[in-house]
């Protein structure tokens, strides 16, 4: 049976990488998904291998209007949402000594803004559908244990931790269908990692191989395996978890 079956879906950062993997597995699982990008060639081009179930929607998320613009869309397409995955986030390789102020500024408006204009505007529409709702924030294996490199990216990411948790809390007090949960990736082969690779100065192989070695099952993750812990905290087979975390991270995060 499909496990997101009558469900209504929408992703960000949805145009490649783990947003992308996200949004495939959901269609494919039975949801109607709306995919949330900021450049409009990479998410209309899923958007229509995904056929009549998906729909596509171009904006910052790290600007409210873009937000009320994508929740008003899902709401006259599909009429409810029951899924809202925070997927898209950025990533740039700089320690408290070179991080500049306006990296620093986009990693929060990016990483944690974004997240929380997604949850704020995404919440009356799913309180409104009576039915069980799942928000699913991306984090990040380094929120849980930080690398100097990565000053900002690792700070902004332990920021959606404390958010996701009081949006569990807030919606179980209140009685709301919704519950909200966080996937921690380690390291894992999208364009996003690229960048970082390229962002260390290092030859690309002997950056691939450094990140590779700080997971202890010896690899980088695929985008397929963080969809998959994001399908089970989408699915009505967590319907007793809220305010928890899983890592997909090989280990990282307990390294010796």
């Amino acid at each position: 049976m499909a496990a997101l079956k009558n469900k209504v879906a929408l992703v960000t950062g949805a145009g490649k990488g783990m947003g992308e993997a996200i949004a495939r597995l959901f269609v494919k699982e039975g949801a109607k998904v709306a995919l949330f990008g900021r450049t409009a060639a990479d998410v209309e081009k899923v958007t229509s291998s995904l056929g009549a179930d998906a729909m596509s929607v171009t904006g910052d998320v790290s600007k409210r209007a873009d937000w009320e613009k994508a929740i008003d869309a899902v709401k006259k397409k599909w009429g409810k949402l029951n899924v809202l995955v925070n997927c898209a986030g950025v990533s740039v390789h700089s320690s408290i000594e070179d991080t500049t102020e306006d990296n620093w500024r986009k990693h929060i408006a990016v990483n944690v803004d974004g997240v929380f204009y997604g949850c704020q505007t995404a919440i009356p529409l799913m309180k409104a559908s009576g039915e069980p709702c799942s928000i699913v924030n991306i984090g990040s294996a380094f929120s849980l244990r930080p690398m100097g490199g990565f000053a900002a990216y690792s700070t902004s990411k332990a920021a959606v931790i404390t958010l996701t948790k009081t949006i569990a809390l807030h919606c179980a007090s209140k009685g709301y269908p919704i519950r909200a949960n966080m996937v921690h990736p380690g390291g894992t082969e999208t364009p996003m990692l690229e960048q970082a690779l390229a962002d260390t100065g290092m030859p690309r192989q002997d950056a691939y191989n450094y990140f590779a070695n700080i997971h202890p099952m010896g690899r980088l993750g695929k985008p397929e395996e963080v969809a998959q812990a994001v399908l089970w905290f989408a699915s009505d087979a967590s319907s007793f978890t809220t305010g928890s975390e899983v890592s997909v991270d090989g280990g990282s995060a307990i390294r010796e």
